[in-house]
């Protein structure tokens, strides 16, 4: 026997009305927009931010929210129309740029998240099986100013110069995985001061400001938020695009929050 189960009005986690209000206008699917206009953008967040936050299989995703398959679909479509970024950009459009903070951090790779097509995209093997890493750059309210995934075995300093080129700021932060010439160099060069503990194997110990340094907790603490949802600490998505849209979806959701 079925049994029809009313849809709850209102899970414990969707947005509020608050945030709502400041993200809709944002959305895809508005009146005078090109294409068919969306009437469930709402819930189709909620349900996004669902499967995101529980790391669940989009076929395990309540009925409440929609069909799973459309829900998916619909996230793949805006991830390749690059809309979580857009609506990334748009909001944090207000970055303090006294202080540039980077780092990264690795996250485990499910094998669910193995084999996407073409092959699996940006997890290396290191000794506890495979990995990604999240690389940060944020401000010094911990507002993310660039991300971008790698390998789990790619190493820090490696994508050091991306996340500061072309970018105006008083003082770059970051551990000792940062200090290499190139990356000194380039800071230097922009007229930023540099706050990296030297590695000790440097011929020339180099000064740094060690209590501007524990201002370093500030990207840390990105990283702790990200890692909140189940989706974002584990890798089950497939393509690297999928996983940094999530990890945007997540700095987005988080800057809302603050904002309200």
């Amino acid at each position: 026997m079925k049994y029809n189960i009313p849809a709850p009005a209102y899970q414990r986690h969707d947005i509020s009305d608050e945030i709502w209000a400041k993200l809709a206008p944002l959305l895809p699917g508005q009146q005078g927009h090109w294409g068919r206009v969306a009437n469930d953008n709402r819930k189709f967040l909620n349900a996004v931010f669902w499967i995101l936050r529980t790391g669940a299989p989009w076929r395990d995703l309540p009925p409440s929210y929609g069909n799973w398959n459309s829900v998916a679909k619909r996230f793949r479509r805006w991830v390749k129309q690059g809309v979580w970024e857009k609506l990334l950009e748009i909001l944090i459009d207000d970055k303090d740029f006294e202080w540039l903070i980077i780092d990264a951090s690795h996250v485990k790779v499910h094998k669910h998240g193995c084999g996407a097509v073409g092959g699996t995209q940006d997890a290396g093997r290191t000794k506890g099986g495979l990995n990604s890493k999240i690389h940060l750059a944020v401000d010094a309210y911990g507002r993310v100013v660039r991300v971008f995934i790698t390998a789990g075995t790619t190493a820090d300093c490696s994508l050091g110069l991306q996340l500061i080129e072309g970018i105006d700021v008083l003082a770059l932060l970051a551990d000792k995985g940062y200090d290499v010439n190139s990356i000194i160099e380039a800071a230097r060069a922009a007229g930023i001061e540099i706050c990296i503990p030297p590695k000790s194997n440097r011929i020339e110990q180099r000064e740094y400001d060690k209590e501007l340094y524990k201002y370093r907790h500030i990207v840390e603490n990105t990283f702790q938020m990200l890692k909140e949802w189940r989706g974002i600490a584990t890798r089950y998505a497939k393509n690297t695009c999928s996983f940094l849209a999530a990890v945007r979806i997540k700095l987005l959701l988080n800057y809302l929050k603050w904002w309200a």
